[in-house]
């Protein structure tokens, strides 16, 4: 039976007795918790000039902006030569054909002769001049209206240059069954 104290006079219906009880002391803490949230942060954000949304997309797009530059001119103070390097570490050879074979071969080749894609062994390039920063630049971009995907962050950051570097070494290889020159001629030096 409950208590006659907690029993609320004239509510009774379909013989259910409804009774006051309070709510538990960590529900309404809670509750307040949130009521005070809601001023300060109503204060912070409409009354003491806090960032809006629009400010908060700025700053943080500004600073995604600065950090692509700053790694452009990272990648941009390496030379021919230290690519040339690259060309002339077997390491960095072996690990750009093993990466290149996993994603390239089904187009170009297992030698780079070309099936769907262009041979990458001649002096004919369709993008770009057959220099690592400009196979680099192709391989990270894509080619979309010639049906090259953009491999940027499906090949690991740090087997990239190995594959450029792999795809420089190739060229003048002339691979049986190559596929005939597309694009212009470009005379490497």
């Amino acid at each position: 039976m409950p208590d006659k104290e907690k029993l609320i006079e004239d509510h009774e219906y379909d013989g259910i007795r409804e009774l006051d009880n309070p709510l538990p002391g960590w529900w309404l803490m809670t509750f307040y918790i949130t009521v005070i949230f809601a001023v300060i942060y109503f204060g912070y954000y409409q009354l003491f000039g806090g960032p809006t949304l629009d400010e908060e997309l700025s700053a943080e797009m500004s600073s995604i902006k600065a950090e692509q530059e700053k790694t452009e001119e990272a990648g941009e103070l390496k030379t021919q030569e230290d690519y040339l390097a690259l060309v002339s570490n077997p390491d960095a050879i072996a690990k750009g054909k093993a990466e290149f074979m996993t994603k390239c071969m089904p187009c170009h080749g297992d030698k780079g002769q070309g099936i769907i894609g262009p041979n990458l062994t001649d002096d004919y390039w369709i993008q770009g001049d057959g220099s690592i920063p400009a196979i680099l630049k192709v391989m990270n971009e894509g080619v979309p209206d010639k049906g090259m995907p953009p491999w940027k962050g499906v090949i690991p950051a740090d087997l990239e240059e190995d594959v450029a570097a792999y795809v420089y070494s190739i060229h003048g290889t002339n691979p049986p069954g190559a596929k005939a020159p597309q694009g212009q001629m470009i005379e490497r030096r």
